[in-house]
């Protein structure tokens, strides 16, 4: 969440280190109210728009310090603050583990549910659940059902190991249906499920689809841009139409990667922290790697609504050093991110800094906008050049017009996942991914 990857600043109870401006001590002990009135003094102090925290609220009033975080954030901006349970925290954070059942959903726009993308080592995964898979019932209801009675969270249950996740879902073209029994569970995030080099007009492409800023991932990107390094890479399309953000270390990483080659020493990103904190602002420069690209002509990023956070920093942190497009749907905008204090069981992530690159651009609250609006071809595997997100991002890269389907993608998107397109701004549904869900917009 800052600094050299998430920033630990409080790292127990008791009293603050002279040199550092982000270390507030911690509570006087773990009651809620002493956990309230701790937290209440970090927005107060270390928040961002700090100036719009209430300052005549009783912290003991609250049933927690996420109660009381969600009550006193700036709504206009804000809607990320948070407090978290530290052990799940480290476990993503630190080593790319998750509990759940490993699936993420799209909606159709006729309200059909297909699955986006299926973890490789998740429960999901391994009982050979695949993108493309509609689901048809959760839980002995329909979607349908499920919808009217608002019943996804208690078809998918808790998350936590042991629950098990009754699903009924249809694949292909006949109307055949199958029940497949999940057990909700710990595992590994594969982070780089895809990186291959594509043979694109005689030259290679590098295809990189990535899902998660964690702290396993540096090593997996770097893997990954070594083979591209290999190959003589000069465009890249980077597919992050799922990554919800992470360590903002991984992500300096990634721009790294890409423009380490020709952009060492320069500003990769800035960080301004509210005004009475000014001594904690850091300026970040870019670095030369093993596997660091050479040249980078030009990098095509595949986004949608769920990419967000340390996705889009490194979209803004390499634009000053390369020609950059953007395909697929608007981002979620968060020009923001945070520091990680931790007390008693708790990880608290407050918006403590804006991010800024070397030109000082930021605050796309709005969003990244795409250069060629494309939706996510659920009828193709990631990483088939005829999807419809990856044939765009192969046309920015040949300064083509973006490409209209054609009539044979029209009659596989039908036989595969229906008639209508993807909902463009189409949120993964309450509960099916939810390690990852409780990750989006956190750094």
């Amino acid at each position: 969440m800052g600094g050299a990857a998430i920033v630990v600043v409080a790292l127990g109870l008791g009293g603050c280190a002279e040199d550092d401006p982000l270390d507030f001590g911690g509570p006087r002990d773990c009651s809620i109210p002493e956990q309230n009135a701790f937290m209440y003094m970090l927005m107060q102090e270390a928040y961002l728009w700090n100036e719009h925290v209430p300052g005549d609220l009783d912290p003991a009033a609250f049933e927690s310090p996420s109660a009381l975080v969600t009550e006193v954030r700036y709504a206009e901006l804000d809607r990320w603050s948070r407090v978290s349970d530290l052990e799940t925290s480290d476990a993503l954070f630190e080593e790319g583990m998750v509990i759940g059942a490993g699936f993420r959903t799209r909606r159709l726009s006729d309200g059909r549910v297909v699955l986006g993308f299926v973890d490789p080592l998740s429960p999901a995964g391994q009982a050979g659940l695949e993108r493309g898979d509609e689901l048809v019932g959760a839980g002995g209801f329909t979607v349908p059902e499920l919808d009217e009675r608002d019943g996804w969270d208690d078809a998918l249950g808790p998350n936590e190991p042991g629950v098990a996740v009754t699903l009924q879902l249809a694949s292909g073209t006949d109307d055949a249906t199958r029940t497949v029994e999940l057990t909700k569970d710990w595992y590994p995030l594969v982070t780089v499920p895809i990186a291959e080099v594509i043979e694109h007009d005689a030259e290679p492409v590098a295809y990189l689809f990535f899902t998660t800023f964690v702290e396993p991932s540096i090593d997996e990107l770097t893997d990954a841009f070594v083979r591209f390094s290999d190959a003589g890479v000069r465009n890249v399309v980077v597919d992050m139409r799922y990554n919800g953000g992470g360590r903002i270390s991984a992500a300096r990483h990634l721009v790294d990667m890409l423009v380490g080659g020709q952009a060492a020493g320069e500003v990769s990103y800035r960080t301004d922290h509210t005004p009475s904190l000014s001594e904690a602002n850091s300026t970040r420069h870019i670095e030369r790697h093993t596997g660091s690209l050479e040249r980078l002509d030009h990098v095509v990023f595949i986004t949608s609504g769920s990419t967000a956070s340390a996705s889009e920093l490194v979209i803004n942190a390499v634009r000053p050093f390369a020609t950059v497009s953007v395909v697929g749907s608007p981002t979620a905008g968060k020009p923001v991110g945070s520091a990680q204090f931790t007390f008693c069981d708790k990880a608290a992530y407050p918006i403590t800094f804006r991010l800024l690159n070397a030109r000082g651009e930021g605050d796309y609250f709005d969003g990244f906008i795409p250069d060629c609006e494309s939706a996510d071809d659920l009828a193709r595997p990631l990483g088939d050049s005829r999807e419809a997100s990856l044939a765009a991002a192969l046309a920015q890269l040949d300064q083509a017009a973006c490409p209209a389907p054609s009539s044979s993608d029209d009659e596989e998107t039908e036989a595969h996942v229906g008639e209508r397109p993807l909902r463009l701004d189409a949120p993964a549904l309450p509960g099916a991914y939810p390690g990852i869900d409780a990750l989006r917009g956190v750094y």
